[in-house]
């Protein structure tokens, strides 16, 4: 090989680098370790802590990626007793989300106790308050569970609104994608 081409070739590889190992698509893939299991096998209080969550979106457009730090803990005792005849709650939590839409982040940011940003019910997971007309929440639904986290499918809710094509107006699906949240060790 002449030295010009292979100064031309290595110049050419060094332009065109590897993805970072950490990237949040690559470290959130659609498949779960293999050492995960269906949420029912474990209780709903022992995914209480602090995640990355990372959601990718998959419609209606791909490749957008969200994160944030993800809070849960159980309920004190006054919270359990308030949510007697009310809505199921095993955890609650906020979501502290890196960008976004500022009255999205204060909703799913949320630290009062009768309107929590975040809401685990089972193995649903809401972000974001509900029951407001024009509010945007998104559930996710969770399908896997392992000591490293969990695993699953999500769908954003924008209430009333809906969003459409700019040319056409044909109304678009509302977000959703999978997501993963990863264990933060303390």
């Amino acid at each position: 090989m002449r030295p010009i081409r292979a100064i031309a070739l290595l110049a050419l590889a060094a332009c065109h680098s590897a993805p970072p190992s950490n990237s949040e698509p690559a470290r959130c893939g659609p498949n779960v370790p293999a050492t995960a299991q269906h949420p029912v096998a474990l209780r709903a209080s022992a995914l209480a802590g602090d995640y990355e969550l990372i959601q990718v979106r998959t419609q209606p457009a791909g490749s957008k990626t969200t994160t944030g730090r993800l809070h849960l803990a159980p309920l004190d005792s006054l919270a359990r007793a308030g949510s007697v005849g009310g809505p199921v709650r095993d955890l609650v939590g906020w979501l502290e989300l890196r960008d976004g839409d500022p009255a999205w982040q204060a909703n799913a940011g949320s630290r009062d106790a009768s309107h929590p940003g975040v809401v685990l019910a089972g193995e649903h997971l809401r972000i974001g308050h509900q029951g407001y007309l024009d509010g945007y929440t998104e559930n996710l639904t969770i399908t896997a569970v392992s000591s490293e986290g969990f695993w699953g499918w999500w769908k954003g809710e924008r209430g009333l609104g809906v969003v459409a094509e700019p040319e056409s107006g044909r109304v678009l699906p509302d977000p959703a994608g999978y997501f993963c949240a990863l264990r933060i060790p303390r």
